[in-house]
């Protein structure tokens, strides 16, 4: 009984030693991965994404970018000053004509050609990369990774558990396990995460100059913008487009004040360099 023992104290201090905390949130996560592996994996296929031509389109979005990324290094409360520099950023269209925009560990952000119609202003094109730099800020590629391996290790020690028992009823124990990993842990995660992406990167965008509210008109247009009648929200990894809407006006006040409060700063500071 002693090993086992001595692997469960084992198991509870890598998982202590595993907790770091959300820029800004106070929010305890647990990360059993590092960005530097996600970024090693996710480098070689992000080098295959086909690149769209558009030569003018993609000095707009590596302008934004640059500022979004130097602000997000240096943002009040909620900075990141690991992320890499301005510079060191790879940013590319992607030829892809569904809407979508990402950024990734190790200094990655791709925006999609499909999500520029949806982007005619500096301000559209802050909000959605502000928010997808949040994500890579508060490592919510590990952190989702991380959840992941915990929901499957237990899936084995609940199989484990029921070695005695027969096969059928493994089946539906396990079943259930799944049914409450996802819904109870795995889905409320990534709409926590998407929540917390809104609420940094809203003060991002406020830090790099651009008015917060452009965040409330442009996710209410992204929203007119999509089909009707999606998947339940407690079904869904992100918030219903109303919960974001109405959460992100809640936000406004405390981004504004970072904006009024950077505005001396910006006047002041030179120009970083241009990303790649």
């Amino acid at each position: 009984m002693i090993a086992p023992r001595v692997a469960a104290l084992a198991a509870v201090a890598a998982f202590l030693a595993a907790c770091q905390t959300v820029p800004g949130g106070g929010r305890s996560q647990l990360l059993l991965v590092d960005d530097d592996l996600l970024a090693r994996e996710a480098g070689a296929a992000f080098a295959q994404l086909p690149r769209a031509r558009d030569d003018a389109q993609l000095a707009r979005v590596r302008a934004v970018a640059r500022k979004v990324v130097a602000a997000a290094r240096t943002c009040p409360v909620y900075g990141d000053p690991d992320l890499p520099p301005p510079e060191r950023w790879e940013v590319v269209l992607i030829d892809d004509p569904t809407p979508n925009a990402f950024a990734m560990p190790g200094g990655r952000i791709g925006v999609h050609r499909g999500m520029l119609p949806l982007l005619p202003t500096e301000g559209d094109l802050a909000t959605v990369l502000s928010h997808e730099v949040a994500h890579v800020a508060c490592r919510h590629g590990a952190e989702r990774v991380s959840h992941s391996l915990v929901a499957a290790l237990g899936a084995v020690a609940v199989d484990q558990a029921m070695a005695d028992k027969p096969s059928a009823r493994r089946q539906e124990v396990l079943a259930a396990y799944g049914a409450v990993a996802t819904l109870g842990v795995l889905l409320p995660y990534s709409r926590g995460h998407e929540e917390e992406a809104d609420r940094i990167g809203l003060a991002y965008m406020a830090h790099a100059g651009y008015d917060p509210a452009a965040a409330v008109a442009f996710w209410r247009r992204f929203a007119a913008s999509k089909q009707q009648g999606g998947a339940p929200e407690f079904l869904s990894t992100h918030p219903s487009d109303a919960t974001r809407i109405r959460n992100l006006e809640a936000m406004l006040p405390e981004a504004r004040a970072i904006r009024d409060r950077a505005t001396p700063q910006r006047a002041s500071t030179p120009p970083t360099g241009a990303s790649r």
